[in-house]
């Protein structure tokens, strides 16, 4: 049960304004950013159907298939489907559409690509995508593809190692092979699971050994290291075994793992960004499991691309995660999916936890007595008093997805002021807000208010719900953009001025002046 104490404060000052300069008698011409936009995100396959089968409202929730490695798990949703529904998306005021990876792969997610020159025909075609991409255009919207450059489908596949169907990556060499013994076959080596990036277990055992015998090892007030926890993904150069060598050769169990450091790999990877960009005008780039390419391969995508990348890096410590965006003098990619604040969104509104302290799950996904924000606070703090980061605009927050185990409805137990409050956050805070799919219909991952189903259940059709404009979460997700650009608070600077264990105010900048405040405050749950 929760407590009966008072819910999560969140108080957003706007008194500041900013002004906008420019030169008198000059054109100045803006190169496109994302700097100030607000991000819709859906996964393709489960977002809306098209032709025949628009009609059909059955919910869907089939999961791919990672026994066999066979992939599959279609629902039936897409391009077309979202073309259609742009209405929909626009009347909550979002600025952009961040969509799946739409090439051609194994399973419906798409980030098990089996060819990356071919658009999945289970969603489409290229003049498809080619058509989204132009009706976003001319809404004055914008589109973001999600590219996976790190590996391909699984090697292994009903027990079988097959690179034939691989295009165009058919061959063993183009693959990460570290510790392969010399009497292995290649077949053999993927068979036997290739090692990981990291010892997870044996990070976790020495950091808690050297917590124990040291203040401020780990937790919100160290920056370094703002969760207590080593695992692949989550982690930097404070845990034991970490090796930036090991990172980007170490495989994610038998996803073939690419081998950027082979010119053939690089030419073709690059060629694909390039093409993504041109053949479908795309804005805008979101690049999977950034942390696991070598680190002189990222600033050469970034530059091919030719437009702002935003990096998926789930890292807890924040001079890596800055180490990753470029900056003066620095090469890198212009953003980041901000993981660090997120991972402390749940405990700090709704008093869920989605991790476990030095390796220790057995509370993932289980609340705690109270919510508290301080985590969330002094990591926000600790990242914008760093002077790390290239550009704060160019952090992406958001307060679930399709991967974090659970949905803001889920872990806030429909709690409707709790769900506002965490909403007002990512929305209001600086940097770039980014909307899972189905949050404006109240979606929780068919999840009861006591367990948890997994990963694949955050992944549920949209259709069922008949795109309703009148929830609660729909209206109040149109305000929020409102506010974010009738108060002139898509960009500028943020700053904590209040925190404690129930509430949370910050400051932004306003345009106008008079504006003094604007206040959300929820009241016991």
């Amino acid at each position: 049960m929760f407590s009966r104490k008072p819910l999560a404060n969140l108080t957003a000052l706007l008194a500041v304004p900013f002004t906008l300069a420019l030169g008198v008698g000059k054109f100045v011409a803006l190169r496109f950013t994302l700097a100030g936009k607000s991000i819709y995100f859906v996964v393709i396959d489960r977002f809306a159907r098209s032709g025949e089968q628009a009609v059909n409202t059955t919910p869907c929730d089939l999961p791919a298939d990672w026994v066999n490695n066979t992939g599959g798990g279609f629902c039936g949703g897409t391009i077309n489907g979202i073309t259609k529904q742009l209405d929909y998306i626009q009347g909550m005021g979002f600025d952009c559409l961040w969509i799946t990876p739409p090439v051609e792969s194994q399973g419906f997610m798409g980030y098990d690509a089996t060819n990356l020159f071919q658009i999945n025909q289970h969603f489409g075609t290229q003049e498809d995508l080619v058509r989204l991409s132009s009706a976003l255009h001319d809404r004055s919207m914008c589109l973001i593809v999600d590219i996976v450059l790190n590996h391909m489908r699984p090697l292994l596949v009903n027990g079988t190692v097959n690179l034939s169907s691989i295009v165009p990556f058919n061959e063993a060499s183009y693959y990460n092979q570290r510790n392969r013994s010399a009497n292995q076959t290649f077949a053999q080596y993927v068979a036997s699971w290739p090692p990981p990036a990291f010892n997870p277990g044996e990070d976790n055992a020495q950091l808690r050994n050297v917590s124990q015998g040291e203040e401020a090892t780990c937790g919100h007030t160290v920056a370094d290291h703002t969760e207590c926890s080593c695992f692949p993904g989550n982690s930097g150069p404070n845990c034991p075994s970490f090796r930036h060598a090991d990172l980007s050769t170490g495989w994610l169990g038998v996803m073939g793992d690419l081998n950027q450091s082979n010119p053939y790999v690089r030419e073709q990877l690059l060629s694909f960004v390039k093409g993504m960009v041109v053949n479908y005008s795309v804005d805008a780039l979101r690049l999977d499991t950034a942390i696991y390419l070598d680190r002189d391969f990222l600033p050469m995508v970034q530059e091919a691309a030719g437009v702002e990348i935003i990096g998926e890096a789930t890292v807890n410590n924040l001079t890596y995660q800055a180490s990753l965006m470029r900056g003066p003098g620095r090469p890198g990619l212009a953003g980041l999916l901000n993981f660090p604040p997120f991972y402390k969104v749940p405990e700090g509104f709704c008093a869920y936890q989605i991790g476990g302290d030095f390796g220790d799950y057995s509370h993932q996904g289980t609340w705690f007595h109270e919510a508290n924000l301080m985590g969330l606070g002094s990591v926000l703090s600790l990242q914008h008093s760093s002077r790390l980061f290239g550009d704060l605009e160019l952090l992406g927050n958001f307060v679930d997805n399709h991967d974090e185990y659970g949905r803001l409805h889920h872990y806030c137990r429909h709690d409707t002021l709790r769900i506002r409050q965490a909403l007002a956050f990512v929305m209001l805070w600086r940097g770039i807000p980014i909307v899972y799919y189905g949050t404006e219909q109240g979606l929780d991952g068919h999840q009861s208010r006591d367990n948890n189903l997994g990963q694949d259940a955050l992944r549920e059709s949209l259709w069922q719900t008949r795109y309703r404009t009148d929830t609660w979460q729909y209206r109040f997700l149109a305000q929020l953009n409102g506010i974010r650009k009738d108060l002139g608070i898509s960009i500028g600077d943020a700053e904590v001025q209040g925190l404690t264990t129930t509430s949370l105010v910050f400051t932004r900048p306003g345009k106008d002046p008079s504006l003094h405040a604007s206040k959300a405050e929820a009241r016991r749950s």
